[in-house]
């Protein structure tokens, strides 16, 4: 049985290369500042294998089994303060290792919390390095050699040019990322405000995130703006319904459909029909609804108030016509594998299908007597063919069947490609 970890969060999958490779270097920094101090301690020398060889990928490690990966990997960047200081204090405040490990966390705190974690970072790293120096000994010996100054000189450079190679590429990739999102909001505007239907994004509370300039034609400014209610431009009477309809959209049912009455400027009113999906993120909460609204019957005054009743039942009974209808071209595209079927938004566009299908059938019957003439002929050449050549095949027959030295040639013209044969009887 195989034991499959989660992934870890992208900032520790970033970071583990870096930190494995720097405290590499740090632990090869220690070995050559022993070196030059001729000082050899085991026990120094185990801590120091476990802390900068083995500890990295622990760190990496925690990052996979803990519940939140990220908050994970934000102790460890406080875990290699502590540790780095620490260090520092056991070296005896070497100048350029110690140099070395605060630039390495000074790069890693403000690289991925700002000013803020710069500080506790710090404050971190020099509270560690205080408290050890008060356990093993206040002892300053900041000189260290040529080599050892070399070695930690290329290691700031390397790790500095690192990390400045990996902010270069999020950088890049932010910008891609930006770019990508204004061409989709450009194009997605652009459609937006070149259709007839009235689009508009709400949020979970049904506030407006943007409606398009079709809602500019029909409604004050101020009520179809960013933050405005979408409910007050329903009608009273069928709020209720459009709060259940929004709460449909939100239990998990795209392409939901309700006719509603939305009332203008000034003070008429229609019938739409209002389709709404939701738009939800990476972990299925739902962030904002993508709502399209269709005009099916002209603005109405306030005064027909009393003829709604019947004008909304024929209306529905429009739209459900469209909906069957559309539902049972689809089965049937589907069946056949055809080509996708026509939408259709109102009666007029079922009437002008109609037209097109019995142009289409007269068309397809021109086409049909046509052919079948075309058949006709062909049929009739083809047995006219079959009987010449039946009897261009009895002839040779009788030829073939006669005795060979009854024939002889007499001479071959050649304009002609003819034999003359006579036969002595």
């Amino acid at each position: 049985m195989e034991l499959a970890l989660p992934p870890a969060h992208r900032l520790a999958r970033d970071n583990y290369a870096p930190r494995a490779a720097t405290f590499a270097l740090i632990f090869l920094t220690l070995g050559v500042l022993s070196i030059e101090r001729s000082r050899f301690n085991t026990l120094e020398c185990f801590l120091a294998v476990l802390t900068f060889l083995v500890y990295p990928h622990l760190a990496y490690l925690h990052t996979r089994i803990a519940i939140y990966s990220k908050r994970a990997e934000m102790n460890n960047l406080y875990v290699d303060c502590i540790l780095l200081g620490a260090w520092t204090a056991q070296i005896h405040f070497a100048l350029w290792p110690s140099v070395c490990m605060l630039t390495a966390v000074s790069l890693n705190s403000a690289g991925h919390g700002h000013i803020s974690r710069l500080f506790r970072s710090l404050a971190a790293f020099g509270a560690a390095a205080a408290a050890w120096g008060a356990v093993i000994g206040y002892d300053f010996k900041p000189d260290t050699g040529p080599l050892v100054t070399a070695v930690c000189i290329f290691g700031i450079q390397a790790y500095v040019a690192w990390v400045g190679a990996l902010v270069f590429i999020q950088n890049k990739n932010l910008v891609h990322t930006r770019n990508t999102l204004l061409t989709s909001e450009k194009q997605f505007r652009f459609i937006a405000e070149n259709v007839g239907d009235m689009v508009a994004l709400l949020d979970t509370q049904g506030r407006i995130f943007y409606a398009s300039s079709s809602y500019q034609k029909h409604f004050v400014p101020d009520t179809v703006r960013p933050g405005a209610n979408w409910l007050l431009l329903v009608h009273p009477d069928d709020r209720e319904e459009a709060k259940s309809f929004l709460n449909a959209i939100a239990a998990s049912a795209p392409g939901k459909r309700v006719s509603l009455r939305l009332v203008s400027a000034t003070g008429s009113w229609r019938f739409v029909d209002c389709m709404g999906n939701p738009v939800r993120d990476d972990t299925g909460e739902q962030q904002m609804v993508v709502l399209v609204s269709h005009e099916v019957a002209a603005f109405l005054d306030l005064v027909s108030d009393d003829n709604v009743a019947a004008k909304r039942e024929l209306v529905s009974k429009e739209q459900q016509l469209i909906y069957d209808l559309q539902d049972r071209l689809s089965a049937l595209d589907k069946r056949q594998d055809s080509a996708p079927a026509p939408q259709f938004k109102s009666v007029e566009d079922i009437h002008k299908y109609i037209e097109a299908l019995a142009a289409r059938k007269s068309e397809d019957g021109r086409r049909t007597t046509i052919w079948r003439f075309l058949e006709r002929i062909t049929l009739a050449v083809t047995l006219a063919g079959s009987s010449f050549n039946y009897y261009l095949l009895s002839v040779l027959d009788t030829i073939y069947s006669l005795p060979q030295n009854n024939f002889y040639a007499v001479r071959a013209t050649v304009k002609t490609s003819q034999i003359i044969i006579f036969y002595l009887a």
